[in-house]
């Protein structure tokens, strides 16, 4: 039971009230816990007999999932992929909704940090811009992806795409070929392909060198700026971290405008 907090306090597992919860569980969980982090909340998952545990140590805050019987602990994370494209991490969504998990806050940047030499601007001239730092290979990557698609498409942002690479050189390979299709058929393909993995019929043409440079300059970059994980975006000298849905990017524009 040693290992699995350790594990926990190492990894600073993303993820309190009790809810009715089966006497295993709490008695489980205070075993593994045994005094050295706080016991925030324990609440049902949407999965039949998993309850999700959240725990504090510190500035840390992180969660487990145990069984109803107590007799299994899961470590990892549960994905709810009704839909594919946007999959859901359900503890994280419980986390936020009961107020155990609050996004970190915004971190000032130097604008000037960031070159968008030859970064395409995605959206009309005039929309407030974001530059968005993603690997085209991470699921929360394309949720954010597709959130700013919807938003540029409704003419409320605009924004530059930049890559981090967290994922190999598959990912790599995809960012590369994502960003030859955008040049040679536009932002409708790009998007289809990142999204959906769909290619165009007609053969994709474009600079390699230039976009591989970019590439790794936008690396660089994420590197210098402090950037860890992605998707990361920026938006008026604060930087964000993870995906943030439609509703709290909107509220972070309006918010810059007062």
């Amino acid at each position: 039971m040693r290992y699995v907090l350790a594990l926990f306090l190492v990894l600073g597992l993303t993820v309190g009230s009790f809810a009715k919860v089966p006497p295993a569980v709490t008695a489980k969980v205070k075993k593994i816990v045994n005094g050295k982090a706080k016991i925030m909340g324990v609440e049902p998952l949407p999965i039949k007999g998993l309850y999700v545990v959240f725990l504090k140590t510190g500035e840390r805050v992180g969660s487990i999932v145990v069984s109803e019987d107590g007799k299994y602990v899961v470590l990892g994370t549960i994905l709810k992929v009704e839909d594919t494209k946007r999959p859901e991490n359900v503890v994280v969504e419980i986390g936020k909704k009961k107020g155990y998990l609050k996004p970190p806050a915004p971190r000032k940047v130097d604008m000037s940090a960031i070159d968008l030499k030859g970064t395409p601007r995605i959206g009309k001239k005039d929309a407030p811009a974001i530059v968005l730092y993603f690997d085209p290979t991470c699921p929360f990557c394309k949720r954010e992806l597709a959130t700013l698609r919807d938003m540029e498409q409704k003419g409320e942002i605009a924004f530059y795409p930049k890559y981090f690479i967290v994922h190999g050189e598959k990912a790599r390979e995809k960012a590369i070929e994502a960003e030859c299709i955008r040049e040679a058929h536009g932002n409708k393909a790009y998007y289809d392909y990142i999204l959906e993995g769909k290619k165009p019929s007609k053969a994709v043409k474009c600079d390699r060198k230039a976009i591989e440079k970019r590439i790794s300059r936008d690396e660089k970059e994420a590197v210098k700026l402090g950037i860890r994980g992605t998707p990361t975006w920026i938006y008026n000298g604060k930087m964000y971290v993870g995906y943030r849905p439609e509703k709290e990017i909107k509220r972070i524009i309006d918010k810059s405008k007062k």
